[in-house]
Protein backbone atom coordinates (compact mmCIF):
# COMPACT_ATOMS: atom_id res chain seq x y z
CA UNK A 1 0.00 0.00 0.00
CA UNK A 2 2.87 2.33 0.78
CA UNK A 3 4.22 1.96 -2.77
CA UNK A 4 1.15 3.61 -4.25
CA UNK A 5 1.08 6.59 -1.93
CA UNK A 6 2.34 9.14 -4.41
CA UNK A 7 0.00 8.37 -7.34
CA UNK A 8 -2.39 10.97 -8.84
CA UNK A 9 -1.16 13.88 -6.74
CA UNK A 10 -2.52 16.32 -9.27
CA UNK A 11 -6.16 15.44 -8.51
CA UNK A 12 -8.17 18.01 -6.62
CA UNK A 13 -9.44 16.78 -3.22
CA UNK A 14 -13.05 17.03 -2.22
CA UNK A 15 -13.69 19.96 0.18
CA UNK A 16 -14.53 18.72 3.70
CA UNK A 17 -17.79 20.68 3.78
CA UNK A 18 -19.08 18.74 0.72
CA UNK A 19 -17.97 15.31 1.88
CA UNK A 20 -20.94 12.97 2.23
CA UNK A 21 -19.55 9.47 1.68
CA UNK A 22 -16.27 7.56 1.70
CA UNK A 23 -16.62 4.05 0.30
CA UNK A 24 -19.32 2.27 2.26
CA UNK A 25 -19.15 4.87 5.04
CA UNK A 26 -21.77 7.62 5.22
CA UNK A 27 -20.43 10.82 6.80
CA UNK A 28 -22.61 12.13 9.65
CA UNK A 29 -20.81 15.17 11.05
CA UNK A 30 -17.32 16.55 11.70
CA UNK A 31 -15.87 15.82 15.15
CA UNK A 32 -12.50 17.55 15.38
CA UNK A 33 -9.74 19.16 13.36
CA UNK A 34 -6.02 19.04 14.09
CA UNK A 35 -2.88 20.28 12.45
CA UNK A 36 -2.71 17.21 10.22
CA UNK A 37 -6.11 15.60 9.87
CA UNK A 38 -9.89 15.88 10.15
CA UNK A 39 -12.05 13.44 12.10
CA UNK A 40 -15.68 12.70 11.22
CA UNK A 41 -18.44 10.65 12.77
CA UNK A 42 -19.69 8.15 10.18
CA UNK A 43 -21.90 5.09 9.77
CA UNK A 44 -20.75 1.87 8.16
CA UNK A 45 -23.69 0.73 6.04
CA UNK A 46 -24.13 -3.02 6.21
CA UNK A 47 -26.86 -5.58 5.52
CA UNK A 48 -30.30 -5.52 7.14
CA UNK A 49 -29.97 -1.88 8.11
CA UNK A 50 -27.05 -2.49 10.47
CA UNK A 51 -24.95 0.70 10.57
CA UNK A 52 -22.44 0.85 13.44
CA UNK A 53 -20.89 4.19 14.34
CA UNK A 54 -17.24 4.74 13.48
CA UNK A 55 -14.78 7.61 13.45
CA UNK A 56 -13.08 8.40 10.13
CA UNK A 57 -9.79 10.26 10.01
CA UNK A 58 -8.39 11.75 6.83
CA UNK A 59 -5.57 14.13 5.96
CA UNK A 60 -6.44 17.79 5.61
CA UNK A 61 -6.95 18.82 1.96
CA UNK A 62 -3.92 21.13 2.01
CA UNK A 63 -1.67 18.21 3.06
CA UNK A 64 -3.07 15.44 0.88
CA UNK A 65 -0.42 16.04 -1.77
CA UNK A 66 2.41 15.77 0.76
CA UNK A 67 4.27 12.47 0.67
CA UNK A 68 5.54 13.05 4.22
CA UNK A 69 2.03 13.42 5.64
CA UNK A 70 0.84 10.34 3.79
CA UNK A 71 3.78 8.36 5.12
CA UNK A 72 2.90 9.39 8.68
CA UNK A 73 -0.74 8.52 8.06
CA UNK A 74 0.07 5.04 6.75
CA UNK A 75 2.49 4.47 9.63
CA UNK A 76 -0.31 5.30 12.09
CA UNK A 77 -2.61 2.81 10.35
CA UNK A 78 -0.02 0.05 10.50
CA UNK A 79 0.73 0.61 14.17
CA UNK A 80 -2.94 0.87 15.14
CA UNK A 81 -3.83 -2.32 13.30
CA UNK A 82 -1.17 -4.22 15.24
CA UNK A 83 -2.36 -3.11 18.70
CA UNK A 84 -5.59 -4.03 20.48
CA UNK A 85 -6.02 -2.75 24.05
CA UNK A 86 -8.93 -1.33 26.02
CA UNK A 87 -7.00 1.88 26.73
CA UNK A 88 -6.05 2.47 23.08
CA UNK A 89 -8.43 3.64 20.34
CA UNK A 90 -8.76 0.66 18.00
CA UNK A 91 -8.13 0.84 14.24
CA UNK A 92 -10.79 -1.02 12.23
CA UNK A 93 -9.97 -0.26 8.60
CA UNK A 94 -7.70 1.69 6.26
CA UNK A 95 -8.78 2.48 2.71
CA UNK A 96 -8.88 5.15 0.05
CA UNK A 97 -11.59 6.76 -2.07
CA UNK A 98 -10.10 8.23 -5.17
CA UNK A 99 -7.03 10.06 -3.85
CA UNK A 100 -8.35 10.38 -0.30
CA UNK A 101 -6.82 8.00 2.20
CA UNK A 102 -8.88 7.51 5.31
CA UNK A 103 -8.48 5.66 8.56
CA UNK A 104 -11.52 4.02 10.19
CA UNK A 105 -11.30 4.00 13.97
CA UNK A 106 -13.37 2.90 16.93
CA UNK A 107 -15.94 5.57 17.75
CA UNK A 108 -15.43 6.77 21.33
CA UNK A 109 -18.31 8.75 22.73
CA UNK A 110 -16.88 10.83 25.51
CA UNK A 111 -14.92 13.91 26.50
CA UNK A 112 -11.28 14.61 25.83
CA UNK A 113 -9.23 15.70 28.82
CA UNK A 114 -8.92 19.10 27.12
CA UNK A 115 -12.70 19.42 27.19
CA UNK A 116 -12.84 18.23 30.80
CA UNK A 117 -10.29 20.82 31.89
CA UNK A 118 -12.26 23.52 30.07
CA UNK A 119 -15.51 22.56 31.78
CA UNK A 120 -13.87 22.52 35.22
CA UNK A 121 -12.35 25.95 34.58
CA UNK A 122 -15.67 27.32 33.40
CA UNK A 123 -17.66 26.05 36.37
CA UNK A 124 -14.85 26.53 38.93
CA UNK A 125 -14.75 22.98 40.18
CA UNK A 126 -11.74 20.84 41.01
CA UNK A 127 -11.06 17.27 39.91
CA UNK A 128 -10.86 14.72 42.77
CA UNK A 129 -7.50 13.15 43.50
CA UNK A 130 -8.90 9.64 42.96
CA UNK A 131 -10.19 10.58 39.50
CA UNK A 132 -6.81 12.01 38.46
CA UNK A 133 -4.96 8.94 39.75
CA UNK A 134 -7.33 6.54 37.95
CA UNK A 135 -7.11 8.48 34.69
CA UNK A 136 -3.33 8.38 34.93
CA UNK A 137 -3.27 4.68 35.84
CA UNK A 138 -5.40 3.70 32.83
CA UNK A 139 -3.32 5.89 30.52
CA UNK A 140 -0.19 4.14 31.79
CA UNK A 141 -1.76 0.76 31.01
CA UNK A 142 -2.38 1.77 27.42
CA UNK A 143 1.06 3.34 26.98
CA UNK A 144 2.88 0.36 28.51
CA UNK A 145 1.07 -1.94 26.08
CA UNK A 146 2.13 0.26 23.17
CA UNK A 147 5.71 0.49 24.43
CA UNK A 148 5.83 -3.34 24.63
CA UNK A 149 4.11 -4.01 21.28
CA UNK A 150 5.63 -6.44 18.77
CA UNK A 151 5.15 -6.95 15.06
CA UNK A 152 3.89 -10.11 13.38
CA UNK A 153 7.37 -11.64 13.53
CA UNK A 154 7.69 -11.07 17.28
CA UNK A 155 10.09 -8.12 17.06
CA UNK A 156 9.65 -5.17 19.42
CA UNK A 157 8.35 -2.08 17.67
CA UNK A 158 10.18 0.21 20.15
CA UNK A 159 7.18 2.53 19.95
CA UNK A 160 7.05 5.97 21.62
CA UNK A 161 3.89 8.07 21.25
CA UNK A 162 5.66 11.47 21.56
CA UNK A 163 2.43 13.49 21.62
CA UNK A 164 0.73 12.81 24.96
CA UNK A 165 -1.46 15.84 25.68
CA UNK A 166 -5.03 16.47 26.96
CA UNK A 167 -6.58 16.40 23.48
CA UNK A 168 -5.10 12.95 22.76
CA UNK A 169 -6.66 11.31 25.84
CA UNK A 170 -10.41 10.72 25.84
CA UNK A 171 -12.68 9.56 28.68
CA UNK A 172 -15.85 7.63 27.83
CA UNK A 173 -19.06 7.41 29.92
CA UNK A 174 -18.00 4.02 31.30
CA UNK A 175 -14.98 5.61 32.97
CA UNK A 176 -12.43 4.19 30.50
CA UNK A 177 -9.54 6.33 29.27
CA UNK A 178 -8.28 5.79 25.73
CA UNK A 179 -5.05 7.02 24.14
CA UNK A 180 -5.38 8.12 20.53
CA UNK A 181 -3.39 9.58 17.64
CA UNK A 182 -0.12 7.71 17.07
CA UNK A 183 0.41 9.86 13.99
CA UNK A 184 3.84 11.20 14.96
CA UNK A 185 4.91 8.21 17.02
CA UNK A 186 8.46 6.94 16.74
CA UNK A 187 9.29 3.29 16.22
CA UNK A 188 11.25 0.70 14.34
CA UNK A 189 8.85 0.74 11.38
CA UNK A 190 9.76 4.29 10.39
CA UNK A 191 13.14 5.92 9.99
CA UNK A 192 13.65 9.64 10.55
CA UNK A 193 16.61 11.94 10.51
CA UNK A 194 18.56 12.53 13.70
CA UNK A 195 17.82 15.71 15.65
CA UNK A 196 14.21 16.12 14.45
CA UNK A 197 11.78 17.52 17.02
CA UNK A 198 8.20 16.26 16.91
CA UNK A 199 5.51 16.79 19.49
CA UNK A 200 3.55 19.57 21.18
CA UNK A 201 5.48 22.27 23.01
CA UNK A 202 4.57 22.36 26.69
CA UNK A 203 4.15 18.55 26.89
CA UNK A 204 7.49 17.36 25.51
CA UNK A 205 10.20 15.84 27.69
CA UNK A 206 13.52 17.76 27.90
CA UNK A 207 15.37 15.27 25.67
CA UNK A 208 12.52 15.39 23.14
CA UNK A 209 12.50 19.21 23.05
CA UNK A 210 16.26 19.27 22.37
CA UNK A 211 16.07 16.75 19.51
CA UNK A 212 17.78 13.88 21.37
CA UNK A 213 16.86 10.20 21.24
CA UNK A 214 13.54 9.48 22.97
CA UNK A 215 12.41 6.40 24.88
CA UNK A 216 9.18 5.43 26.70
CA UNK A 217 10.25 7.69 29.57
CA UNK A 218 9.39 10.65 27.30
CA UNK A 219 5.74 9.55 27.32
CA UNK A 220 5.92 9.22 31.12
CA UNK A 221 7.02 12.86 31.28
CA UNK A 222 4.24 14.01 28.93
CA UNK A 223 1.57 12.15 30.89
CA UNK A 224 2.84 13.67 34.16
CA UNK A 225 2.46 17.15 32.64
CA UNK A 226 -1.15 16.28 31.73
CA UNK A 227 -1.90 15.06 35.28
CA UNK A 228 -0.43 18.28 36.68
CA UNK A 229 -2.80 20.23 34.44
CA UNK A 230 -5.76 18.14 35.65
CA UNK A 231 -4.87 18.98 39.26
CA UNK A 232 -4.07 22.68 38.79
CA UNK A 233 -6.45 23.33 35.85
CA UNK A 234 -3.74 25.42 34.20
CA UNK A 235 -0.98 24.50 31.74
CA UNK A 236 2.46 23.96 33.22
CA UNK A 237 4.05 26.29 30.63
CA UNK A 238 1.27 28.80 30.16
CA UNK A 239 2.04 31.58 27.68
CA UNK A 240 5.63 30.41 27.22
CA UNK A 241 7.43 30.40 23.89
CA UNK A 242 9.47 27.53 22.44
CA UNK A 243 12.86 28.87 23.51
CA UNK A 244 11.65 29.71 27.02
CA UNK A 245 10.15 26.24 27.44
CA UNK A 246 13.45 24.62 26.41
CA UNK A 247 15.29 26.72 29.00
CA UNK A 248 12.78 25.91 31.75
CA UNK A 249 12.98 22.20 30.98
CA UNK A 250 16.78 22.34 31.26
CA UNK A 251 16.42 23.99 34.71
CA UNK A 252 14.12 21.26 36.13
CA UNK A 253 11.22 23.71 36.17
CA UNK A 254 8.63 20.94 35.68
CA UNK A 255 9.51 19.09 38.88
CA UNK A 256 9.46 22.32 40.88
CA UNK A 257 6.05 23.20 39.47
CA UNK A 258 4.64 19.87 40.68
CA UNK A 259 5.57 20.84 44.24
CA UNK A 260 3.29 23.92 44.05
CA UNK A 261 0.06 21.90 43.79
CA UNK A 262 -2.67 22.50 46.33
CA UNK A 263 -2.17 20.51 49.60
CA UNK A 264 -5.29 18.52 48.73
CA UNK A 265 -3.14 16.77 46.10
CA UNK A 266 -0.20 16.19 48.44
CA UNK A 267 -0.10 12.38 47.81
CA UNK A 268 0.19 13.08 44.07
CA UNK A 269 3.05 15.57 44.37
CA UNK A 270 5.81 13.03 45.10
CA UNK A 271 4.73 10.83 42.19
CA UNK A 272 4.72 13.73 39.73
CA UNK A 273 8.04 15.12 40.95
CA UNK A 274 9.72 11.83 40.09
CA UNK A 275 7.98 11.51 36.72
CA UNK A 276 8.98 15.09 35.78
CA UNK A 277 12.70 14.79 36.40
CA UNK A 278 14.94 16.43 33.81
CA UNK A 279 17.15 13.33 33.67
CA UNK A 280 15.20 10.49 32.03
CA UNK A 281 17.12 7.94 34.14
CA UNK A 282 15.72 9.49 37.34
CA UNK A 283 12.10 9.03 36.25
CA UNK A 284 10.02 5.88 36.52
CA UNK A 285 11.61 3.10 34.49
CA UNK A 286 8.42 2.46 32.56
CA UNK A 287 4.82 3.53 32.20
CA UNK A 288 3.90 0.37 34.10
CA UNK A 289 5.92 1.50 37.15
CA UNK A 290 4.36 4.97 36.88
CA UNK A 291 0.92 3.33 36.83
CA UNK A 292 1.69 1.31 39.97
CA UNK A 293 2.65 4.48 41.84
CA UNK A 294 -0.62 6.12 40.77
CA UNK A 295 -2.61 3.03 41.73
CA UNK A 296 -1.19 3.24 45.26
CA UNK A 297 -2.99 6.61 45.64
CA UNK A 298 -6.42 4.99 45.14
CA UNK A 299 -8.33 4.07 48.32
CA UNK A 300 -9.95 1.13 46.52
CA UNK A 301 -8.55 0.30 43.05
CA UNK A 302 -11.50 -2.04 42.40
CA UNK A 303 -14.12 0.70 42.66
CA UNK A 304 -11.92 3.57 41.43
CA UNK A 305 -13.60 3.57 38.02
CA UNK A 306 -17.00 4.09 39.67
CA UNK A 307 -15.80 7.44 40.96
CA UNK A 308 -14.61 8.35 37.46
CA UNK A 309 -18.05 7.43 36.05
CA UNK A 310 -19.82 9.67 38.58
CA UNK A 311 -17.39 12.47 37.80
CA UNK A 312 -18.08 12.06 34.06
CA UNK A 313 -21.85 12.17 34.64
CA UNK A 314 -21.48 15.38 36.62
CA UNK A 315 -19.46 17.04 33.89
CA UNK A 316 -21.96 15.91 31.26
CA UNK A 317 -24.71 17.57 33.28
CA UNK A 318 -22.72 20.80 33.35
CA UNK A 319 -22.03 20.49 29.62
CA UNK A 320 -25.76 20.11 28.89
CA UNK A 321 -26.60 23.00 31.17
CA UNK A 322 -28.77 20.78 33.34
CA UNK A 323 -30.40 22.47 36.37
CA UNK A 324 -28.73 21.83 39.75
CA UNK A 325 -29.89 18.80 41.67
CA UNK A 326 -31.95 19.30 44.83
CA UNK A 327 -29.86 19.60 48.01
CA UNK A 328 -26.76 20.02 45.85
CA UNK A 329 -23.74 21.19 47.91
CA UNK A 330 -22.77 24.76 47.26
CA UNK A 331 -19.30 26.18 46.90
CA UNK A 332 -18.54 29.09 49.25
CA UNK A 333 -18.43 31.35 46.22
CA UNK A 334 -21.97 30.32 45.29
CA UNK A 335 -21.06 27.88 42.50
CA UNK A 336 -22.78 24.51 42.59
CA UNK A 337 -20.26 21.75 43.30
CA UNK A 338 -20.95 18.01 42.81
CA UNK A 339 -20.66 15.72 45.83
CA UNK A 340 -17.56 13.99 44.47
CA UNK A 341 -15.62 17.10 43.49
CA UNK A 342 -12.99 19.05 45.34
CA UNK A 343 -14.37 22.04 47.19
CA UNK A 344 -12.06 24.83 46.17
CA UNK A 345 -12.00 27.23 43.23
CA UNK A 346 -9.98 26.13 40.25
CA UNK A 347 -8.01 29.30 39.71
CA UNK A 348 -4.49 29.86 38.55
CA UNK A 349 -1.56 31.40 40.36
CA UNK A 350 1.92 30.28 41.15
CA UNK A 351 1.42 30.02 44.90
CA UNK A 352 -0.71 27.21 46.24
CA UNK A 353 -1.21 29.16 49.46
CA UNK A 354 -3.26 31.74 47.57
CA UNK A 355 -5.93 29.20 46.73
CA UNK A 356 -8.85 28.39 48.93
CA UNK A 357 -8.36 25.19 50.94
CA UNK A 358 -10.95 22.49 51.47
CA UNK A 359 -12.67 23.30 54.76
CA UNK A 360 -14.23 20.01 55.79
CA UNK A 361 -11.37 18.57 57.86
CA UNK A 362 -11.82 18.52 61.65
CA UNK A 363 -9.45 20.78 63.56
CA UNK A 364 -7.52 19.69 66.63
CA UNK A 365 -9.73 21.75 68.94
CA UNK A 366 -12.92 20.14 67.67
CA UNK A 367 -11.37 16.69 68.02
CA UNK A 368 -10.50 17.44 71.66
CA UNK A 369 -14.08 18.50 72.38
CA UNK A 370 -15.40 15.30 70.79
CA UNK A 371 -13.09 13.10 72.86
CA UNK A 372 -14.12 14.90 76.06
CA UNK A 373 -17.80 14.52 75.20
CA UNK A 374 -17.27 10.85 74.41
CA UNK A 375 -15.70 10.20 77.85
CA UNK A 376 -18.48 12.10 79.62
CA UNK A 377 -21.25 10.20 77.83
CA UNK A 378 -19.51 6.90 78.57
CA UNK A 379 -19.46 7.72 82.30
CA UNK A 380 -23.17 8.62 82.25
CA UNK A 381 -24.03 5.34 80.54
CA UNK A 382 -22.07 3.35 83.13
CA UNK A 383 -23.89 5.13 85.98
CA UNK A 384 -27.27 4.34 84.43
CA UNK A 385 -26.37 0.70 83.93
CA UNK A 386 -25.08 0.46 87.51
CA UNK A 387 -28.29 2.00 88.89
CA UNK A 388 -30.41 -0.54 87.05
CA UNK A 389 -28.88 -3.52 88.88
CA UNK A 390 -27.82 -2.27 92.34
CA UNK A 391 -30.33 -3.04 95.11
CA UNK A 392 -31.25 -0.34 97.61
CA UNK A 393 -32.91 -1.32 100.98
CA UNK A 394 -36.19 0.39 101.86
CA UNK A 395 -36.45 -0.47 105.55
CA UNK A 396 -33.36 -1.55 107.40
CA UNK A 397 -32.49 -2.52 110.93
CA UNK A 398 -29.30 -1.60 112.71
CA UNK A 399 -27.07 -3.22 110.05
CA UNK A 400 -29.14 -5.31 107.66
CA UNK A 401 -27.37 -7.29 104.98
CA UNK A 402 -28.39 -6.33 101.51
CA UNK A 403 -29.49 -9.29 99.46
CA UNK A 404 -29.97 -9.54 95.77
CA UNK A 405 -32.70 -12.19 96.17
CA UNK A 406 -35.20 -12.93 98.97
CA UNK A 407 -33.89 -15.32 101.59
CA UNK A 408 -35.51 -18.79 101.68
CA UNK A 409 -38.23 -19.16 104.32
CA UNK A 410 -37.35 -21.45 107.30
CA UNK A 411 -39.10 -24.76 107.52
CA UNK A 412 -42.01 -24.57 110.03
CA UNK A 413 -41.34 -26.30 113.37
CA UNK A 414 -44.21 -28.50 114.61
CA UNK A 415 -44.10 -28.92 118.39
CA UNK A 416 -45.69 -32.08 119.80
CA UNK A 417 -47.82 -31.79 122.97
CA UNK A 418 -45.90 -32.98 126.03
CA UNK A 419 -46.92 -36.30 127.60
CA UNK A 420 -46.98 -37.17 131.33
CA UNK A 421 -43.92 -36.23 133.28
CA UNK A 422 -41.16 -38.75 132.67
CA UNK A 423 -43.33 -40.90 130.47
CA UNK A 424 -43.25 -40.66 126.74
CA UNK A 425 -46.10 -41.16 124.37
CA UNK A 426 -46.82 -44.69 123.18
CA UNK A 427 -44.04 -45.85 120.87
CA UNK A 428 -41.89 -42.85 121.77
CA UNK A 429 -38.20 -43.31 122.41
CA UNK A 430 -37.33 -42.44 125.99
CA UNK A 431 -35.76 -39.06 126.37
CA UNK A 432 -32.65 -40.61 127.83
CA UNK A 433 -32.09 -42.48 124.58
CA UNK A 434 -32.97 -39.62 122.25
CA UNK A 435 -30.13 -37.80 120.53
CA UNK A 436 -29.62 -34.45 122.06
CA UNK A 437 -30.21 -31.78 119.38
CA UNK A 438 -28.02 -28.73 119.15
CA UNK A 439 -29.31 -25.94 121.34
CA UNK A 440 -31.25 -23.29 119.45
CA UNK A 441 -30.77 -19.64 120.20
CA UNK A 442 -33.59 -18.26 122.32
CA UNK A 443 -35.97 -16.21 120.25
CA UNK A 444 -36.10 -12.50 120.78
CA UNK A 445 -39.27 -11.25 122.32
CA UNK A 446 -41.53 -10.32 119.44
CA UNK A 447 -38.69 -9.35 117.07
CA UNK A 448 -39.48 -6.85 114.35
CA UNK A 449 -38.81 -8.65 111.07
CA UNK A 450 -36.21 -7.07 108.84
CA UNK A 451 -37.77 -6.62 105.48
CA UNK A 452 -35.37 -6.54 102.56
CA UNK A 453 -36.88 -5.39 99.32
CA UNK A 454 -35.34 -6.22 95.98
CA UNK A 455 -35.51 -3.16 93.80
CA UNK A 456 -37.37 -4.05 90.66
CA UNK A 457 -35.99 -2.70 87.36
CA UNK A 458 -37.36 0.68 86.53
CA UNK A 459 -38.76 1.44 83.08
CA UNK A 460 -35.93 0.91 80.60
CA UNK A 461 -33.69 3.87 80.03
CA UNK A 462 -32.56 4.46 76.44
CA UNK A 463 -29.28 2.65 76.02
CA UNK A 464 -26.73 2.46 73.25
CA UNK A 465 -28.95 -0.06 71.44
CA UNK A 466 -31.63 2.61 71.14
CA UNK A 467 -29.79 5.83 70.29
CA UNK A 468 -31.64 9.03 71.00
CA UNK A 469 -30.71 11.98 68.80
CA UNK A 470 -29.27 14.76 70.94
CA UNK A 471 -27.92 18.20 70.05
CA UNK A 472 -24.18 18.08 69.43
CA UNK A 473 -21.63 20.81 70.10
CA UNK A 474 -19.40 19.38 67.36
CA UNK A 475 -20.01 18.12 63.85
CA UNK A 476 -20.46 14.47 64.88
CA UNK A 477 -22.27 12.88 67.86
CA UNK A 478 -19.92 10.28 69.42
CA UNK A 479 -21.20 6.79 70.14
CA UNK A 480 -19.74 4.68 72.94
CA UNK A 481 -20.26 1.21 71.52
CA UNK A 482 -21.59 -0.76 68.58
CA UNK A 483 -25.39 -0.83 68.82
CA UNK A 484 -27.58 -3.88 68.44
CA UNK A 485 -28.61 -4.08 64.77
CA UNK A 486 -31.99 -5.49 65.82
CA UNK A 487 -32.80 -2.34 67.76
CA UNK A 488 -35.65 -0.20 66.39
CA UNK A 489 -34.76 2.58 64.01
CA UNK A 490 -34.67 5.92 65.84
CA UNK A 491 -37.29 8.40 64.78
CA UNK A 492 -35.68 11.67 63.68
CA UNK A 493 -36.57 14.68 65.74
CA UNK A 494 -37.82 17.84 64.03
CA UNK A 495 -34.97 19.73 62.43
CA UNK A 496 -34.05 22.95 64.18
CA UNK A 497 -33.79 26.13 62.20
CA UNK A 498 -29.98 26.16 62.43
CA UNK A 499 -29.33 22.47 61.69
CA UNK A 500 -29.87 19.98 58.90
CA UNK A 501 -30.62 16.26 58.80
CA UNK A 502 -28.45 13.52 57.27
CA UNK A 503 -30.11 10.13 56.68
CA UNK A 504 -27.74 7.33 55.55
CA UNK A 505 -28.82 3.78 54.72
CA UNK A 506 -27.51 0.81 52.78
CA UNK A 507 -29.12 -2.20 51.14
CA UNK A 508 -26.60 -4.50 52.85
CA UNK A 509 -25.58 -4.48 56.49
CA UNK A 510 -22.94 -1.76 56.84
CA UNK A 511 -21.26 0.56 59.32
CA UNK A 512 -21.58 4.32 58.99
CA UNK A 513 -18.75 6.76 59.74
CA UNK A 514 -19.05 10.53 59.74
CA UNK A 515 -15.79 12.49 59.58
CA UNK A 516 -13.91 9.29 60.42
CA UNK A 517 -15.98 8.67 63.59
CA UNK A 518 -18.05 5.48 63.83
CA UNK A 519 -21.72 6.30 64.39
CA UNK A 520 -23.67 3.03 64.18
CA UNK A 521 -24.90 0.47 61.69
CA UNK A 522 -27.06 1.74 58.85
CA UNK A 523 -29.65 3.19 58.79
CA UNK A 524 -28.47 6.37 60.53
CA UNK A 525 -30.33 9.66 60.97
CA UNK A 526 -28.40 12.57 62.44
CA UNK A 527 -29.10 16.23 63.02
CA UNK A 528 -25.93 18.16 62.15
CA UNK A 529 -24.86 21.79 62.06
CA UNK A 530 -24.48 23.24 58.56
CA UNK A 531 -21.19 22.38 56.87
CA UNK A 532 -19.39 19.80 54.73
CA UNK A 533 -18.93 16.28 56.10
CA UNK A 534 -17.02 13.22 54.90
CA UNK A 535 -19.17 10.08 55.17
CA UNK A 536 -18.08 6.44 54.77
CA UNK A 537 -20.29 3.35 54.47
CA UNK A 538 -18.38 0.11 55.14
CA UNK A 539 -19.94 -3.29 54.38
CA UNK A 540 -19.20 -6.39 56.44
CA UNK A 541 -16.96 -7.80 53.69
CA UNK A 542 -14.78 -4.65 53.70
CA UNK A 543 -16.25 -2.86 50.69
CA UNK A 544 -16.28 0.88 51.29
CA UNK A 545 -18.11 3.86 49.79
CA UNK A 546 -16.79 7.30 50.80
CA UNK A 547 -18.38 10.57 49.74
CA UNK A 548 -19.00 14.13 50.93
CA UNK A 549 -22.23 15.89 51.78
CA UNK A 550 -23.04 19.53 52.36
CA UNK A 551 -25.54 20.01 55.22
CA UNK A 552 -27.73 23.08 54.95
CA UNK A 553 -29.92 24.51 57.69
CA UNK A 554 -33.44 23.10 57.57
CA UNK A 555 -32.63 20.66 54.73
CA UNK A 556 -32.61 16.86 54.72
CA UNK A 557 -30.14 14.76 52.70
CA UNK A 558 -30.94 11.08 52.18
CA UNK A 559 -28.54 8.50 50.72
CA UNK A 560 -29.08 4.75 50.21
CA UNK A 561 -26.10 2.78 48.83
CA UNK A 562 -26.22 -0.65 47.19
CA UNK A 563 -22.84 -2.45 47.46
CA UNK A 564 -23.89 -5.22 45.08
CA UNK A 565 -24.80 -2.86 42.27
CA UNK A 566 -22.28 -0.19 43.41
CA UNK A 567 -24.75 2.61 42.93
CA UNK A 568 -27.19 4.82 44.84
CA UNK A 569 -30.72 3.51 45.14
Amino acid sequence: MGDNVGTRMDARPTPPSQLERLGRYRIVRPLSKGGMALVYEARRESLAGVSPRVAIKLILPEHQSSATFKELFINEARLGASMQHQNLVGIQDFDCEGDTYFLVMEFVEGLTLRRIIGLCQKHRIGIPLGVIAEIGRQSCDGLHYAHSAKDDRGRHLRLVHRDIKPSNLILNPQGVVKVLDFGISKGRLRKERSGSVKGTWGYMAPEQAHGHEVWPSADVFGLAVVLFELASLRPMFHNKGKDEIKQLLADDHAARMAATLDPHYAPLVGVLVRALQRDARARFESAEEFGRALSALLPDPITARDEVVRFFETLEAFDRGAPPVANQPTHPSGVSVPHSLVAFPATGGSSSGARHRAGWFLTGAVSTVLVTLFVALSAIVLVLLYRDFVVQPVEAGPAPAVRLAPAPKPEPVVEEPPGPAGVGAPGEVPKSERPVPAPEPPPDPEPEPVRVQVVRPKPPVPTLAEPVPQPMPGPVQPVAAVPDPAAPIPIPVPVAADTGTLAISAVQRAEVYIAGQFVQYAPVTRELPPGRYAVSIVAMDGRRRTFEVEIEAGATIRRNWDFDRMEWR
